[in-house]
């Protein structure tokens, strides 16, 4: 797919939702209704691995979780490169182009 100049540009300036995700844990519903505060789920990762770098439920790359002024971030340690993630946009329709 063949990708214009002026798409490019608008894509750019585009603004989107990252998400990271640590781990997950499957469990039913009874035992999610059954949680309560201070109660522990295991999640499927080691400690240490860090997390999962999503865009619009898409794995995009992964990243070390660390701690900056009080608040957790993520340190990108692997990604799609430019090209994939511009054809991903387009092919998702995500802007509506």
């Amino acid at each position: 797919m063949d990708i214009s100049e002026r798409d490019y540009d608008l894509l750019v300036d585009t603004e989107i939702t990252v998400d990271v995700m640590l781990g997950s844990v499957h469990i039913t519903i009874k035992e999610f209704l059954e949680l309560c505060s201070g109660d522990i789920l295991s999640l499927n990762k080691n400690a240490g691995s860090g997390g999962d770098i999503y865009v619009n439920k898409r794995i995009i790359g992964t990243g070390d979780i660390i701690v900056i002024d009080e608040k957790l971030a993520v340190r990108v340690q692997d990604s799609m490169d430019s090209d994939s993630v511009v054809k991903y946009f387009f092919e998702e329709s995500i802007l509506g182009v």
